[in-house]
């Protein structure tokens, strides 16, 4: 499944937490690629699938969407398994989750997701989990 690959690619990465926007855990390697913040986001699974809903922030709403796009690329030592959905985490250490899930992982080399989350405006973020897996964002480029 995509979200056991994205799950262990982050957590495993080798790293521990707040070492490093990139990581590899049984098979995968996943990468930060960008961080957006928003009022309206696709709210797709990854890969994409079956959810294709949007995420709508209202007018004078003290929320905004932060989304985390993720590159992962897919080795020949993969193992396919469940994979729980990412948690952002910010300064204060309050987590955020996000409505999206990973799905079956295909035998392509590699694909990239976007996981958004709503969170207060201008909220700090520190890092992204899936499962024991950790990427730092600190340091990743936020838009």
């Amino acid at each position: 499944m995509v979200g056991l690959a994205c799950a262990l690619v982050a957590a495993a990465g080798a790293r521990p937490s707040g070492q490093g926007a990139s990581g590899a855990y049984r098979g995968l390697e996943v990468a930060v690629a960008s961080v957006a913040r928003a009022t309206n986001v696709s709210l797709t699974d990854c890969p994409a699938g079956a959810n294709s809903v949007r995420g709508v922030i209202r007018p004078g709403d003290a929320n905004e969407f932060v989304s985390v796009t993720l590159d992962f690329k897919v080795s020949s030592a993969f193992k396919p398994g469940a994979v729980p959905s990412p948690v952002l985490h910010d300064e204060a250490g309050k987590t955020y989750n996000t409505a999206q899930a990973f799905g079956e992982i295909s035998a392509v080399p590699s694909f990239s997701c976007t996981f958004s989350f709503r969170v207060p405006k201008g909220m700090k973020l520190t890092r992204l989990a899936i499962d024991t897996a950790s990427l730092d964002l600190s340091k990743a480029a936020q838009k």
